[in-house]
């Protein structure tokens, strides 16, 4: 007895109302709804659909993507989802990005999953302008795999305040992160205070002091300065416009002078190469 047809089978594949655009030249099909874009973008910043659309057509067969008949399908996404990804590239207020927390997560997980590293690094950026509780965006930095420099403050205030992390906190961030939070606390409170005793509940090292244990305890990797001499500049997002292929720069919200993706390997980042300091050691000199 054959198994019933899914539901999904009986459903209309309709044309996104924003983002069917009759003048494109790439064809893709999320869930049952149909979206025609540039080609160009895709191309340019995303190693992923470089490679995808870089496979050799069967023979007599036209290239996937290039019709609605043969349009690409991609899965584990939903049309909606893949809209607010879309309008990184056809933003019409240009250099400005104003979208809601939730959306900019969206856009960095898809930035992650395909490849599109610019836009990761603007992802990141727009998050963070945004107020999101410290151990809410570890979670996040962590499962988009972000540069842990960036997550240094956020660290610290967890190491420094008093309180210690709640199980909703705990379970966010994840037992690694957890036990080496716990370890930062403790650095924090090593030092003795005047009397000579040692504080249990107030940090007795703070600012640029505690970054540093934060790097040792976490095993962070300094980063290396931007070689982007003009760090600023805006990338031309005309299609037809081929000097914006040489341009390293995001999609009009550049600003920052480092690299918050963390995907690219930087130099000296061979941990075996770098002769630490026990933190016991560092803990010694400050008693």
């Amino acid at each position: 007895m054959s198994s019933p047809p899914k539901a999904d089978a009986f459903r209309t594949v309709t044309k996104h109302d924003l983002y069917y655009i009759p003048g494109a030249d790439l064809c893709l099909l999320v869930e049952n709804v149909q979206f025609r874009v540039h080609r160009f973008f895709f191309e340019r910043d995303s190693a992923y659909f470089i490679r995808k659309l870089a496979a050799p057509a069967s023979p007599g067969l036209q290239p996937q993507g290039t019709a609605d008949s043969n349009a690409i399908l991609l899965e584990d996404v939903t049309a909606d989802h893949f809209a607010k990804f879309l309008w990184v590239f056809y933003n019409p207020l240009y250099s400005l990005y104003d979208a809601p927390t939730s959306d900019w997560e969206i856009i960095l997980d898809l930035a992650v999953r395909w490849e599109f590293r610019e836009i990761k690094n603007l992802a990141v950026r727009e998050l963070e302008k945004k107020e999101i509780p410290d151990s809410k965006r570890i979670k996040l930095y962590h499962a988009n795999k972000v540069d842990r420099n960036i997550l240094i403050p956020r660290y610290a205030a967890l190491c420094e305040r008093e309180a210690h992390l709640t199980l909703e906190e705990g379970q966010d961030i994840g037992m690694e992160t957890v036990l080496m939070i716990a370890a930062g606390r403790g650095e924090a409170r090593a030092q003795r205070l005047a009397s000579g005793a040692r504080s249990p509940l107030s940090p007795t090292i703070r600012g640029v002091e505690l970054y540093d244990v934060i790097k040792e305890v976490f095993h962070i990797v300094p980063e290396t300065p931007s070689a982007d001499p003009n760090p600023d500049h805006t990338a031309n997002l005309n299609p037809d416009d081929d000097s914006s292929k040489k341009t390293n720069g995001t999609h009009g919200a550049n600003g920052a002078s480092t690299d918050p993706s963390g995907d690219s390997p930087k130099q000296g980042d061979d941990p075996s190469t770098k002769k630490q300091k026990s933190i016991g050691s560092k803990a010694a000199k400050r008693t």
